[in-house]
């Protein structure tokens, strides 16, 4: 009776938001005249579906298929609510499917691997990303997540490889958002929102898309938009994917950062207050502790600043949040000595990954290590990256060593990306050219 009422209300909430559809698209509708699909709350009974699927797989042990969508419900409330135990969950679970059936089962090796790519087990990932590649080669989906994981681990010549391979199977959503992250990475930000616009607009499109993927796209659109210089746009569409779903902790961060480089503080405290409560990250509390001494509340700024340190203790057993901790250290100046420690520790994981190699570099210098930061900004910009704090940093470097017209070049190009790109950095940035022959 209990899964029947189950059913009828899942139905219910469907017929209600397809009434909607025409409303919703009309509001949302792209220069291409796509309409929106109504975005279900599927989020709201995750835990009905995760309850469901363990009494199932409890009762009968060789139920493949039950595991394997349990492993992937695990993985869908990771996204949601950044409970890392959910991963682990769904590990095991996805290896139990594996081993009732080793073989054709492409969907299970793709949740394993998703889910060893949020512990930042990147080789695992690609050893499970490949053995779903083989199992259904027509799958475009599954060169683009190696192509992924290849990127976070610096391969880029690797990702682009993979990345045609995939586009020659079928370009979907995934396969072109994968490709905007690479062009992103490599120099063409305007080709990459050029191409996530697209994959957002198909992914709308799809009613039973979850909420939390939807808003993704439109998470990622705010990231490239404030990149580019359209800071009112990239809060938008943070807002928008918060719309389509409301936990989403990571758009409530990147809105955070959009506040806080225009230093609007208020905005800055709600939204960071909001993505810290969900997940206390370094990023989110940096934010939220700026924002709080800017607006005259310095004790609660320096609780927050201590809880930081203790992240860094208790919190990040994991090390899933190091370049964050680094990047909040290497910015505010201090345990300078940890920053660079931290970096280290990312680099070893990542190789020659941009993120993880930018930020070695300004913690190196930072921490007065400037040779070890020249060798590190080297191959974080080794693809002229368009993103503006790439940019000063690489700026920053090359003054301290006197290498004028480059650290002219990048600062300019810093500010030409966005004005607004840093509270502190930018105006840093415009002081130093004032002052260059």
């Amino acid at each position: 009776m209990r899964n029947s009422r189950s059913a009828l209300t899942l139905a219910a909430i469907a017929l209600v938001a397809i009434a909607a559809w025409p409303a919703l698209g009309a509001r949302r509708a792209s220069a291409a005249h796509a309409y929106v699909a109504p975005v279900l709350p599927d989020y709201r009974y995750r835990d009905a579906t995760i309850a469901f699927y363990e009494r199932r797989v409890g009762a009968d042990p060789g139920d493949q298929l039950g595991a394997k969508i349990l492993a992937a419900q695990y993985m869908q409330r990771y996204r949601e609510t950044q409970d890392i135990g959910d991963v682990q969950r769904s590990i095991h679970q996805a290896l139990r499917a594996l081993a009732l059936q080793p073989q054709n089962n492409a969907g299970t090796d793709a949740i394993v691997a998703s889910a060893y790519t949020a512990l930042h087990q990147f080789r695992a990932a690609l050893h499970y990303d490949k053995a779903a590649y083989r199992a259904l080669p027509a799958d475009s989906n599954a060169p683009a997540q190696i192509a992924s994981v290849e990127m976070e681990l610096g391969d880029y010549a690797a990702a682009a490889r993979d990345l045609r391979i995939a586009a020659a199977i079928r370009n979907t959503a995934t396969v072109m958002a994968v490709q905007a992250r690479y062009d992103e990475l490599t120099g063409n930000i305007d080709r990459a929102r050029r191409l996530l616009q697209l994959a957002a607009a198909r992914s709308d499109a799809v009613v039973d898309n979850s909420a939390q993927s939807r808003a993704w796209f439109h998470f990622r659109l705010g990231e490239l938009a404030f990149s580019s210089g359209a800071t009112e746009e990239a809060k938008r569409e943070e807002r928008y994917a918060l719309q389509q779903f409301p936990g989403f902790e990571t758009a409530y961060r990147a809105l955070a950062r959009f506040c806080w480089a225009t230093k609007d503080w208020q905005c800055a405290l709600d939204a960071a207050g909001k993505a810290a409560n969900i997940a206390p990250i370094a990023e989110s509390l940096g934010y939220e502790a700026d924002a709080q001494a800017a607006l005259g509340d310095a004790a609660g700024a320096m609780r927050t600043r201590a809880l930081i340190f203790a992240v860094e203790r208790i919190g990040n057993a994991y090390r899933l949040n190091d370049r964050l901790l680094a990047v909040y250290f290497a910015q505010h100046g201090v345990a300078l000595d940890d920053a660079v420690r931290i970096a280290r520790r990312e680099v070893a994981l990542r190789g020659q990954e941009i993120y993880a190699q930018d930020t070695l570099a300004w913690a190196a210098a930072m921490d007065g290590r400037w040779m070890l930061a020249d060798r590190a900004m080297r191959c974080a910009i080794r693809f002229d990256t368009q993103d503006p704090r790439i940019q000063f940093h690489a700026g920053m470097v090359d003054l301290h060593f006197h290498r004028l017209g480059a650290a002219r070049r990048h600062l300019e190009r810093a500010l030409a990306l966005n004005p607004r790109f840093d509270p502190f950095y930018a105006n840093r940035a415009r002081a130093v050219l004032a002052s260059l022959p």
